[in-house]
């Protein structure tokens, strides 16, 4: 399991290249292209989700983290573990 992952906005392949070749020998990193693709609940499965929606807030948090990483710096850099 990588230690080190790096998420990269689809909107920059270059730097997802970059990235890839750049940590291509370190065993304890990954680098892959965020795969979400626009919202992914509808509107009435998230009224439904935020009743029966049992993650912590920091869960929640940390995924806004990095959606606000991508957006504005094009990667996420996440420790794992």
């Amino acid at each position: 399991m990588s230690h080190h992952l790096f998420i990269v906005s689809r909107q920059q392949p270059d730097l997802y290249s970059y990235l890839a070749r750049e940590f291509s020998e370190e065993p304890d990193v990954r680098v892959i292209l965020d795969r979400r693709q626009g919202e992914r609940r509808r509107q009435i499965d998230r009224r439904a989700a935020e009743v029966s929606d049992r993650r912590e807030q920091s869960d929640r948090r940390g995924n806004a983290d990095i959606g606000g990483q991508l957006s504005t710096l094009g990667y996420a850099f996440v420790r794992l573990g």
